[in-house]
């Protein structure tokens, strides 16, 4: 009994690796990229999520187009709005874009705030990782070093919580869970964040600021990934959806970033304001 189930854990891990390689590679080359390609990419990760989100709050068929339809089409104006007019006016477009969106959910007879609350879910963490990479002079580098120190959260704490186990962090919400793991992705995204500053020649100084910025990156992240099991529970389903194999669907890959992004682009924005730098 013990080999067979090892080698299906084996298995899912290396899907998971493979999967995890090849959209590093796309998300890196985009963040390069910038410009145009960096918010097409954006737009598309936009499509992929809003088609999730739409299965996890609506069971109609039509409605799930509807919805993921609206929050596509907002994201199509409002984030190329924010990439050619700047912040004010794109984000005055985008926050219009989620209320054009809640008004069709009420003409459709749908809950508005449901659909609103769904629509900036998605659209204020984008508008927020093209703030980041369009706005500040190293904007690559500080969208690389957020989904790095994302990436550490969810490494540390999938194994560690997986070595551990441990008390449950949120049990009726996701069983799978643990306090344990918790503590390991955050330890991690602390040491990895500030490790990666250091290594980029900001000194100690630069990298013990980082280690604080990190670990609280790594609490947001987890509460994303809490919020996306709660919709997921909610619904009945075991994962927004299959595209990424191993992974799931993109929002149980990205629900840590939807939360950590607006976070991370306030410190940032908070940074700049007082004269602090980054």
């Amino acid at each position: 009994m013990g080999r067979p189930l090892a080698d299906t854990f084996d298995r899912a891990l290396r899907r998971r690796l493979l999967t995890g390689s090849v959209l590093a590679v796309l998300v890196v080359a985009a963040i390069l990229a910038g410009g145009p390609v960096y918010t097409i990419f954006l737009i598309a990760m936009a499509a992929a999520m809003a088609r999730e989100l739409a299965r996890l709050l609506e069971t109609d068929r039509r409605l799930r187009l509807l919805l993921s339809s609206g929050i596509l089409a907002a994201a199509l104006l409002g984030l190329p709005a924010l990439h050619i007019f700047g912040w004010r006016t794109g984000g005055t477009a985008v926050l219009a874009l989620a209320v054009a969106v809640a008004a069709l959910g009420g003409a459709a007879g749908r809950r508005p705030l449901a659909w609103l609350a769904g629509t900036l879910y998605l659209l204020v963490p984008l508008a927020s990782l093209l703030w980041l990479r369009r706005e500040h002079p190293e904007g690559a580098l500080l969208v690389l070093w957020l989904f790095l120190v994302i990436v550490a959260t969810d490494t540390g704490a999938y194994f560690v919580g997986r070595t551990l186990g441990g008390p449950r962090l949120a049990p009726h919400i996701s069983p799978g869970k643990t306090w344990s793991g918790l503590a390991g992705g955050v330890v991690l995204a602390g040491a990895v964040g500030g490790i990666a500053v250091w290594l980029h020649g900001d000194g100690v100084t630069g990298a013990l600021v980082a280690v604080p910025v990190a670990m609280l990156l790594a609490v947001v992240a987890q509460g994303g990934d809490l919020v996306e099991s709660w919709l997921k529970r909610r619904s009945g389903v075991k994962d927004s959806g299959t595209l990424l194999p191993g992974h799931g669907g993109v929002l149980d890959r990205f629900d840590g970033v939807l939360f950590a992004a607006p976070c991370f682009a306030a410190l940032v924005a908070l940074a700049r304001l007082s004269g602090g730098g980054t």
